[in-house]
């Protein structure tokens, strides 16, 4: 199996063993364990894909299936999460006040159109890992697809696991009309948060951790692709304080965790031997 197979399948399994280790109602355990199931059954139809299907569409469908299951292991963590910290949130909203106060000597304000900006911004934080496997395809260089969902899913995977230890609210519930859409690209996020969200803040952030993982691989193997996709993640990091879809303190350490993950990596602390053949080379191609 895949590195990026082991990671997924592994970290689901394990959040299912937990929710049955601490107090959680019978019906949040088994969402969660049939959650796993679910991750499992994915893994499984990658793995088994080799064996129905010729080599290069098996190989293609083993690149990009992980798309599909990252989601996974979010909305188990989700079940976690029965009620928010109010120590906890008046403790991030310390922290906002904090940035906000650091970063005031700037008399920065953000006109409509940056606004305007970073609500699009946050929005690529759901589209950019595939479009980030898709330049590498682009730039024929697919076969460092598990070294790039190395880098994008251990990262988020860990923003994951801690976030059941701090249950808050994002920002834009605790203030009284901060949920207000003014825009058509605020109504957008905020009814994909509707629908898909767990309802609170991952922290640290995964939206961040994600992007910056995969606009990292992008910029170690295509640099001029990686320095747009660097841009973005940054411009979502922004919009993600600035649109009170989280807290500072989420941001900075959702890209602290990717930029340790990615460092590790360049430091040549992971075997390469880990990651599928052709063999994987630490020298970017570009």
């Amino acid at each position: 199996m895949r590195t990026s197979e082991w990671i997924q399948g592994g970290f689901a399994c394990a959040i299912a063993i937990s929710a049955w280790l601490v107090p959680l109602s019978r019906q949040r355990r088994w969402t969660i364990s049939l959650l796993a199931l679910c991750a499992l059954g994915g893994v499984g139809l990658s793995r088994a894909s080799t064996f129905f299907l010729a080599p290069a569409p098996a190989a293609i469908l083993r690149d990009w299936l992980p798309v599909v299951i990252t989601l996974i292991p979010y909305w188990q963590t989700g079940q976690f999460f029965t009620g928010s910290n109010k120590k906890i949130e008046a403790w991030l909203a310390a922290s906002d006040r904090w940035f906000l106060k650091l970063f005031s000597w700037t008399r920065w304000k953000f006109g409509r159109a940056a606004r305007l900006s970073m609500e699009w911004a946050y929005f690529l934080c759901y589209p950019i890992v595939p479009l980030g496997l898709g330049a590498l395809y682009l730039a024929g260089l697919r076969r460092y697809a598990d070294v790039y969902w190395f880098l994008v899913l251990v990262p988020t995977y860990i923003c994951y696991a801690i976030t059941p230890f701090f249950p808050a609210l994002p920002p834009r519930s605790l203030v009284e009309g901060s949920q207000t859409a003014r825009t058509k690209s605020r109504r957008l996020n905020l009814w994909i948060l509707k629908l898909g969200s767990i309802q609170a803040i991952s922290f640290p952030s995964a939206h961040v951790a994600s992007a910056l993982g995969a606009s990292l691989a992008v910029w170690h193997y295509f640099p001029m692709a990686g320095l747009i996709f660097l841009a973005i993640s940054f411009w979502i990091a922004v919009a993600a304080v600035a649109g009170g879809y989280h807290y500072a303190i989420d941001v900075v350490l959702g890209a602290a965790v990717s930029a340790a993950v990615y460092l590790v990596w360049r430091a040549e602390l992971i075997p390469s031997s880990l990651f599928t053949a052709p063999a994987i080379t630490f020298v970017p191609l570009l």
